[in-house]
């Protein structure tokens, strides 16, 4: 069997939980890549790790939204993660999506009764990348997706400042009509939670059209 992360065959023996859930096998190495997030000493707001009371950032959006929506993410972003995000997201080795599956299928049992939704790429960038990397870890999960929201033509995110990012205009539009989401709730999930930004521009679009609650969840904080 291989590493889920680098690919590299694995020299070690195998738990026999392992050998089941054989998706998610991390090398030694690997498994040191990744900072798992201590939800219980984390923001209540963004999830952000060691910040166990509302946090700045959180503070912020409240201030001017009226409202803070809750993240929850499973790693730190730091030097592992990113080198995993850049393999797999900006080299495109599409291998490495079910790197976590196992994390995330298990978070994701707290959100039963929410449709889930992967934020959508612009066309232009999923032209360029070949793929979408959210969805591509969700589908190993074999958990249902729903496409709410569409993305409208603007600049990649990645390429804006972070000031840059809190001014952008919203980003998404409407999939669907509002009454097959009127009174439901929604579970967003992106890949990496930077300054919010994205997250709670779609919030705001679903919750004026009629969406009961909003949480969101991202790979990384």
């Amino acid at each position: 069997m291989r590493c889920s992360c680098c690919q590299k065959e694995l020299v070690r023996n195998l738990t026999l939980r392992e050998l089941f859930h054989s998706a998610n096998l991390r090398c030694y190495h690997c498994e040191k890549l990744f900072t798992k997030i201590d939800q219980a000493t984390s923001c209540p707001g963004c999830g952000r790790a060691d910040s166990s009371k509302l946090c700045s950032d959180c503070r912020l959006w409240h201030q001017e939204l009226g409202f803070v929506m809750k993240n929850r993410s499973l790693f730190q972003y730091d030097e592992g993660f990113r080198k995993w995000i850049e393999a797999y997201k900006f080299t495109g080795d599409y291998r490495l999506r079910g790197a976590f599956v196992n994390e995330l299928a298990q978070i994701l049992q707290n959100y039963r009764d929410y449709l889930i939704c992967p934020l959508p790429l612009s066309k232009e960038r999923f032209e360029q990348r070949g793929f979408n990397q959210v969805r591509g870890c969700l589908e190993l999960t074999k958990i249902p997706l729903k496409d709410l929201l569409r993305r409208k033509e603007l600049a990649p995110q990645s390429e804006k400042s972070r000031k840059a990012r809190l001014e952008m205009e919203q980003p998404f539009e409407l999939r669907v009509a509002n009454g097959k989401i009127r009174n439901q709730k929604v579970l967003l999930v992106d890949d990496v939670y930077t300054t919010g930004r994205t997250l709670f521009h779609g919030a705001e679009l679903l919750y004026k059209n009629g969406v009961e609650a909003v949480e969101s969840l991202t790979f990384a904080r």
